[in-house]
């Protein structure tokens, strides 16, 4: 498979001032057997036309233009238009440097990898910060799932990864505004029975204001929650060695829920009474394993003892630990 086609995937939504230079740097790929496939998310400035530009001057481009649904029904419709025996995902504000899906590509069929990950530069506005490894890794499933668990050295990101194309057979989005990616991304490390990690920097991750990382809500909070719960349920018992684990996981997302409880009108809250019992009981029997596991500081381990009462002075009191957090820190718990 050494002519093996990869169809990248880029979600595209407002995003003209950004998108040229994300889509320059993937037609300099020094790998060319490529399929671009851009999603038009509805955009509602010059991104669509934009995309109609690069299809008409470069073949290998293809567009789907969609009425606004999304990240994640973005991410399916290019999955459903694929036909490459490898996927890449690239956010449309990003950029990859010239040899990086070459490079990827030659060490997944070097190694018969499901999976290659490689390193990437987090680029702010002043600076840039290396992420990733100082050699070359080979992983088997239960290295790389517990790697991508703990969510530090292999992120749930899906741009800086070159998938095998049937990792993604039976495997779709779910309809979340947000960690669409974190939804995912165990369910294809599970089915994986090699992972490469490289040293080479091949993936620009822009953060800046407008991303939806940089961006929090109560009801965001919610979702996270609910995507660790599911991913808690799906694994615990394939995988018990990791079930402390995920299940701390669960308790300190519920303490980002509880901390923000008071920042939202009480009309808003109340849509989610039930949901909030049922997040305190999971935590009444998890809370005192996560509190032995949670790599977090005084406020927030406050706030995780607090989170098994789904009652109005908890919500209270996690409210105050976290604006007293905030004061000394400048940012929420």
């Amino acid at each position: 498979m050494c002519n093996a086609k990869i169809s990248v995937i880029i979600p595209v939504y407002n995003r003209e001032k950004s998108l040229k230079k994300c889509l320059d740097s993937v037609i300099k790929q020094t790998y060319e057997n490529l399929e671009i496939i851009l999603v038009d998310d509805g955009s509602q400035d010059n991104s669509g036309a934009i995309c109609d530009d690069y299809a008409i001057m470069d073949k290998r481009f293809r567009v789907i233009h969609q009425p606004n649904a999304g990240v994640a029904a973005a991410r399916n419709a290019g999955l459903a238009m694929a036909t490459g025996d490898y996927i890449g995902w690239v956010d449309s504000d990003d950029w990859i440097e010239p040899g990086m899906y070459k490079c990827m590509l030659d060490n997944a069929l070097e190694f018969e990898a499901d999976i290659v990950v490689c390193s990437h530069l987090e680029q702010y506005e002043n600076r840039s910060i290396f992420k990733g490894w100082q050699q070359r890794e080979i992983l088997d499933t239960e290295q790389a799932l517990g790697l991508l668990l703990q969510d530090d050295i292999i992120k749930n990101y899906l741009w800086d990864k070159l998938w095998h194309r049937e990792l993604f057979d039976d495997v779709r989005f779910p309809d979340v505004t947000i960690f669409e990616d974190m939804a995912v991304m165990y369910k294809l490390f599970v089915q994986a029975k090699k992972v490469v990690c490289l040293p080479n920097q091949g993936y620009n991750y822009l953060l800046h204001s407008e991303s939806l990382t940089a961006n929090s809500s109560w009801k965001s909070c919610i979702v996270f929650y609910f995507v660790v719960k599911n991913r808690y349920d799906e694994l615990r018992k394939k995988f018990p060695q990791f079930a402390d684990l995920l299940a701390c996981q669960c308790v300190s997302a519920a303490a980002g829920i509880w901390a923000a409880y008071y920042s939202v009108p009480c009309d808003e809250r109340r849509v989610f009474n039930l949901q909030l019992k049922e997040i305190g009981k999971f935590c009444k029997q998890h809370y005192r394993v996560a509190l032995q596991k949670a790599n977090m500081g005084l406020g927030g381990r406050l706030v995780m003892r607090l989170t098994p009462y789904a009652k109005w002075w908890a919500f209270a009191l996690a409210c105050l630990v976290n604006r007293l957090y905030k004061l000394k820190h400048g940012r929420n718990l």
